[in-house]
């Protein structure tokens, strides 16, 4: 298990290890028709969150009500749903994560729902958690990370003046659900247009990956991702195509590493894609 960095109580800075993680987008093979594409639901057209169990479940959301979903990985259809509150509340969804037994669903003005799985059909209650980052900017995207036991909340637009021209991320102990005032990460946008993904960079998703505990980040209007050491040193990006990824907007991790995309559907039905990773020589995953 890779060292994550530790958070100084005194300055509210990561300490960096001397190494991350190796990269594991690099291990992807993420090239044109390499990955397992199927349709979702027509309930699903406009897909805005994944997330996994442990067990390997696949969950989803859009973004118009707070309604979840599960989905057959291996066929995109829909195995149950489930409501928070009755038929669900409306809101701008932006990004589910899974702790445990817990569920929690962010909407853009960042504030978290959080509830307990439901039976197929039922309504199950919740708490809401003002995050209180309103005004600091415009959240989308949602991961659990278990090392930290806090959720990560991706800023899409920072609206601080402080946090403009950066990519932030910000650490939501669960037993707080309090942001750390400091965010856990920002990263100069300048340090990805060396990299070649320009100086612009809008996360639609991000999630935790399960085995180095790296952090992986999607933008659909950059159609860009971007692998973060879990203290906030780029390991790697990637360039994504428009006509195999229109609009990634659902990002999630299966306990393999393998890596599932959701787009939403433009009109059309939304889609899930699937992308495993390269085999070592000699047979084993890297």
């Amino acid at each position: 298990m890779p060292v994550v960095g530790a958070l100084c109580l005194l300055t509210g800075a990561w300490i960096r290890p001397t190494q991350g993680p190796e990269p594991r987008l690099d291990l992807l093979d993420l090239s044109p028709d390499a990955g397992t594409r199927e349709k979702l639901p027509r309930v699903l057209e406009e897909v805005s969150g994944l997330a996994t169990t442990p067990d390997g479940r696949l969950f989803a959301h859009n973004d118009e009500r707070a309604v979840v979903y599960q989905i057959d990985p291996e066929s995109g259809e829909l195995l149950k749903a489930f409501s928070v509150g009755a038929l669900g509340i409306p809101g701008d969804f932006e990004g589910i994560a899974i702790a445990g037994d817990q569920f929690f669903l962010l909407t853009s003005a960042g504030q978290v729902l959080e509830f307990r799985e439901g039976e197929g059909g039922s309504a199950v209650a919740y708490r809401i958690h003002s995050l209180g980052l309103g005004n600091r900017c415009e959240t989308e995207g949602l991961a659990f990370d278990e090392a930290a036991g806090a959720l990560l909340v991706p800023c899409k637009t920072p609206r601080e003046k402080n946090l403009r021209g950066h990519l932030v991320v910000f650490s939501v102990p669960v037993n707080t659900m309090r942001p750390d005032l400091m965010p856990r990460i920002l990263l100069p946008l300048d340090d990805l247009d060396a990299r070649g993904l320009g100086d612009e960079f809008h996360p639609s998703a991000i999630e935790v990956h399960p085995q180095t505990h790296s952090l992986i980040l999607v933008s659909a209007r950059e159609e860009a991702l971007v692998e973060l050491s879990p203290y906030g040193e780029i390991l790697a990006t990637k360039q994504l195509k428009r006509k195999d990824h229109p609009q990634p907007e659902g990002l999630a991790f299966f306990p393999d590493g393998s890596l599932v995309l959701a787009d939403e559907g433009q009109g059309k039905r939304g889609t899930i894609t699937r992308y495993h990773q390269r085999e070592q020589e000699g047979g084993g995953d890297r």
